[in-house]
């Protein structure tokens, strides 16, 4: 409740009501039409004082329409009226003061049009409007010695569902100052409708039935063009016919809907075909360290291009792309400076969850191997083997630079392995062992969670070292065995353990390696023993949207042989190398963890030969 104390401390207003006080009276409301208020009006009154239809119609569309489009609507029309919002909730207060600069009044009518339009602009919910929210109050006033012109006010309440923000956009831009002119006959509603949608001019935007215009009703088209009048009004012409026009009230929608849709799905087939772009970017900002030189505060470019020794100059404009949207790494912070948003900060070498070596190798090896994917689907030819004259992991093997990038891009997307220890119960089981174990990180974060746990690592002899670096620095090397060879070989694979995990192994392979790895297993497991496979499935029905699917095609592109698989899929090679699937633990980004039991078939019958 808001009040204010007047006249020595009797009149007191309440609500916007004056009320004579110690007596309960209500008195003549106190004028609240702010000098702001009174300025726009005031701007709209002397606008149609000085303006002829021609003019104001050339003010309302676009700064070259075609003549004869400008010709259409001033031979049919004429002026009606300048609409302008103003912040005052207190009706008589606001009819008062028209009265006083001389406008002859008609009833005050509802704005539920300009309501509908504050509403969606700055996200008022439907419930709230359904509440009686945002009321909206319209006021025609006609100058008396022409009553063919006159201004439209539509009054709203500042402190009703309107933040700050709201109001200081609203008064600034004017997004409801417009021109409005009148059919002299109606049935041309149609044929004006179509010249203003000719090349050239503005865009529909809105419009609809009007019960409170005249006694029969109105029906009113709202077009909007680019840019702004002298004045700093947007260029908004309304076109009033009276009565209702259905048909031609739904082409007018239809004819708005129409571009926005249109344009709407240009920007999406943009976002994707200019996807490269944002790929390189990230990569320069991952190869540059912008996000460790402003983990600690915003930079100006001057101080990052001192930090990186880089050009100012092109640096800015890196930094500029970096805070698009389609992007979203960087923000400006005040006039000069850049700051990181949480999607930026994920590139810094020591932030949680970094993701600065997957940037790197995203937009370096794999980027460039991706220029093969037609020829690979075309010819079938192996696109990186296409490209870098290897297959992956021989390339790897003898470029330690992209190897050592890879191995800590690998760790970095395996975030997930975090969520392993809380989805699978492990407290029963002694021993663990990870096949193709990687750096350790997963028998690591097992091993934080498990503090009873035993664990056993196999990998190639080249990668042993950085897993037992990696357990040694987290304090688990005593609790770890190491086993150097290939999981293709029974021989080199631990025997006994109570628990198997295959983590993102199997989709390196084709079938066949596989199922030679699964029996590998099988031979190495006891009859109590599981296997949890980490994997990410395709969906079982096609047309459902999933990451594994763009996974798939990378695996197409980087690998030899291997792919992303369904569940129906996984659950047949399992089954042909002697487990039963007996559950499934989702994990994000839809990888998850099959869990399977060794079949209790004899061993004769499940492993050929």
């Amino acid at each position: 409740m808001s009040g204010t104390l007047a006249e020595g401390g009797k009149t007191i207003v309440l609500n916007g009501v004056c009320m004579e006080s110690g007596s309960g009276r209500a008195v003549a409301p106190a004028s609240r039409v702010t000098g702001d208020d009174r300025r726009r009006i005031g701007e709209v009154r002397d606008y149609l004082r000085s303006r002829s239809d021609s003019d104001a119609v050339a003010d309302a569309l676009p700064v070259n329409a075609p003549l004869e489009m400008v010709e259409a609507v001033t031979a049919n029309c004429a002026v009606d009226h300048v609409g302008c919002l103003v912040f005052c909730p207190d009706i008589q207060a606001v009819r008062s003061h028209l009265r006083d600069l001389g406008f002859r009044l008609a009833r005050p009518s509802s704005g539920g049009l300009v309501r509908d339009r504050l509403a969606a602009r700055y996200g008022v919910p439907e419930t709230r409007l359904k509440s009686g929210c945002l009321d909206v109050k319209a006021i025609q006033a006609q100058f008396p010695d022409d009553m063919s012109r006159g201004v439209e006010l539509f009054c709203v309440d500042p402190g009703d569902e309107l933040d700050a923000l709201a109001l200081r956009d609203e008064r600034v831009a004017q997004h409801e100052n417009h021109l409005a002119v009148r059919l002299t006959d109606p049935a041309l509603l149609e044929e004006v409708r179509v010249a203003l949608g000719r090349p050239g001019g503005p865009r529909a935007d809105g419009g609809g039935y009007d019960p409170g215009h005249g006694e029969i009703g109105a029906t009113v088209l709202h077009f909007r063009a680019d840019g702004r009048t002298e004045l700093g009004w947007p260029r908004r012409l309304g076109v009033i016919a009276s009565g209702r026009h259905t048909e031609t009230l739904l082409r007018h929608f239809a004819a708005e809907t129409a571009p926005r849709e249109a344009e709407e799905e240009d920007r999406r087939l943009m976002r994707r075909l200019t996807g490269a772009w944002a790929t390189q970017a990230l990569r320069a900002m991952a190869e540059l360290d912008l996000s460790d030189h402003l983990a600690e505060r915003p930079l100006t470019c001057a101080e990052l291009a001192n930090l990186t020794g880089v050009d100012a100059d092109r640096l800015h404009r890196l930094l500029r792309a970096l805070c698009h949207p389609w992007i979203g790494a960087l923000t400006p912070s005040g006039r000069a400076a850049f700051a990181l948003t949480d999607l930026g900060r994920r590139l810094s070498r020591d932030a949680p969850n970094s993701m600065h070596h997957l940037a790197r190798v995203y937009g370096d090896l794999f980027y460039t191997s991706f220029e093969a994917l037609t020829e690979g689907i075309r010819d079938g030819a192996q696109p990186f083997t296409s490209v870098y004259g290897q297959a992956p992991f021989d390339y790897l093997t003898d470029h330690s630079h992209q190897r050592h990038l890879f191995t800590r891009a690998m760790a970095e997307g395996s975030a997930f392995f975090a969520d392993v220890a809380t989805v699978v119960d492990l407290s029963d089981a002694a021993i663990v062992a990870d096949i193709g174990g990687g750096n350790g990180e997963l028998l690591a974060q097992l091993c934080d969670t498990h503090p009873h746990l035993k664990c056993a690592l196999l990998e190639r002899p080249e990668v042993i070292g950085a897993a037992r670096d990696n357990l040694d620095a987290r304090g688990h090397l005593d609790r770890c065995t190491f086993f150097p060879g290939s999981f293709t070989d029974s021989a080199h694979m631990p025997v006994g353990a109570d628990v198997y995990i295959l983590a993102r192994i199997l989709h390196d392979w084709d079938d066949e390696k596989c199922l030679s790895i699964l029996r590998a297993i099988r031979a190495a497991a006891t009859t109590e023993s599981t296997l949890l496979v980490i994997e990410r499935p395709l969906s079982d029905d096609p047309s459902a949207p999933c990451v594994s699917a763009l996974w798939d095609l990378n695996m197409l592109v980087n690998n030899v042989g291997g792919r992303e698989r369904t569940r129906d899929e996984y659950r047949g090679l399992l089954g042909k190398a002697g487990f039963t699937v007996i559950g499934e633990r989702p994990l994000r980004l839809d990888i998850s963890v099959t869990v399977a039991r060794v079949h209790e078939t004899p061993e004769s019958e499940i492993l050929p030969g």
